[in-house]
């Protein structure tokens, strides 16, 4: 092969991107055929393709008019979409600096991340080493989570660009100042402090910074992501207060316990009860030597991906799309020397990722309950596993030696 089809070869992943990226967004220009690809995926209609990047942009317009985003509809957003802002504001004023109320801007912005999330994707994909990797890799990229993730442009795919960057960063300075930018623009990515454990001094550093700017400047907009958080009842999210909303609509039904006056103080137990219950299978797999694998070092993708969806599932209540942060456990996954776990999580990850095809029958109905509670299990089922292997994870550098 000479220089020329070397240079060739490389651009491939390049093109590959940029065309599936035009690809999509061409889809998205012709209503009645976006409308067709959605039912053929088995992706519930949505009469705004890209819905969750635009709503930022309807909520900049709104604001304009003077409508408080956070506590009052926004008139510009259709029926059948969030209607109240549930992110921190931070969007609104990026949407304002990047121009996107210019069609054009924000057009090419679109297709500009598609690209570099298809180019992230294929670049994942060439780190795998063997044909399971891969084919496990195809099954996440065809499933259901990844189609809504595409479908509504969830601003997960950008956080997920950052959480990639990041992974991929040696200097913890520079991790350390991108993990703070997605904090600011979506919480969860402080979870990714695992990635800064190997040098625990900086972990401590970065816990006395983030705990100044967070009481400085932040904590207003932690209380209003918290208080407009979409609290999903449905097998199609995931984390602790998504299972709370489902036995609560139960409760309500069938006269349990579960109620609006004590709701609030059931989510707070909820979520602590979730937190004691990971950090003990944490504990778990770092007294654990028969788990952990010793021909591998500290897998960083691993670490990342786990920790997501461990610390998200925990305090959120999140919906499919963010499944995409577990490609970064895929082939962690894979070669795991235990096969009851690895079996278990395969089964699990499949199952998770395509809830989609679950969302059959009445919500009340026996069907959907028997649907809605296998799809549950396999989400819990990832989240105790994953928390065990985090912990033969932190054993590697002795993470409670001090």
């Amino acid at each position: 092969m000479n220089i020329s089809e070397m240079r060739f070869m490389k651009l491939i992943p390049y093109m590959l991107s940029i065309l599936l990226a035009l690809l999509i967004f061409n889809f998205s220009l012709n209503p009645d055929m976006w409308a067709k690809i959605l039912e053929a995926l088995n992706i519930p209609p949505n009469n705004m393709p890209f819905s969750d990047y635009k709503a930022h942009l309807s909520f900049l317009k709104c604001q304009e008019l003077g409508i408080d985003i956070n506590s009052q509809e926004c008139i510009l957003i259709p029926d059948g979409n969030g209607k109240i802002n549930s992110h921190p504001r931070i969007w609104i004023y990026l949407f304002s600096v990047l121009n996107l109320k210019n069609a054009l801007i924000y057009n090419v912005s679109i297709v500009t991340l598609f690209s570099l999330y298809f180019l992230v994707l294929l670049n994942i994909f060439k780190t795998y080493k063997n044909n399971l990797s891969k084919f496990a890799f195809l099954v996440f990229f065809f499933s259901t989570s990844n189609f809504i993730l595409i479908e509504r442009l969830a601003t997960d795919l950008i956080i997920f660009l950052i959480v990639f960057l990041i992974i991929n960063t040696k200097n913890k300075i520079f991790q350390s100042l991108l993990i703070s930018l997605g904090f600011v623009l979506k919480y969860y990515p402080i979870f990714l402090i695992s990635l800064l454990t190997e040098k625990k001094k900086y972990v401590f550093i970065f816990f006395t910074f983030m705990a100044a700017f967070i009481s400085l400047f932040y904590i207003k907009e932690i209380q209003l992501v918290n208080k407009n958080i979409v609290e999903m009842a449905l097998p199609i999210a995931y984390g602790s207060r998504t299972m709370l909303k489902a036995f609560y609509h139960l409760s309500l039904e069938y006269n349990f316990f579960l109620n609006d006056k004590n709701m609030n103080f059931f989510r707070n137990l909820t979520v602590l009860t979730f937190f004691i219950y990971v950090f003990f299978l944490i504990i778990i797999g770092y007294n654990n030597k028969y788990l952990i694998n010793t021909k591998y070092k500290l897998d960083k993708y691993f670490l990342a991906g786990a920790s997501i969806y461990v610390g998200t599932f925990i305090i959120g209540a999140n919906a499919d799309y963010r499944l995409i942060f577990l490609i970064f456990t895929i082939q962690y996954v894979i070669n795991l020397e235990s096969k009851l776990i690895r079996n278990l999580l395969i089964f699990s990850y499949f199952f998770s990722l395509n809830s989609f095809y679950f969302l059959n029958g009445d919500v009340l109905s026996i069907t959907f309950f028997i649907n809605s509670s296998f799809i549950f299990l396999c989400k819990f089922i990832i989240l105790s596993l994953l928390a065990i292997l985090l912990g033969t994870e932190m054993k590697k550098i002795n993470f409670f030696r001090f």
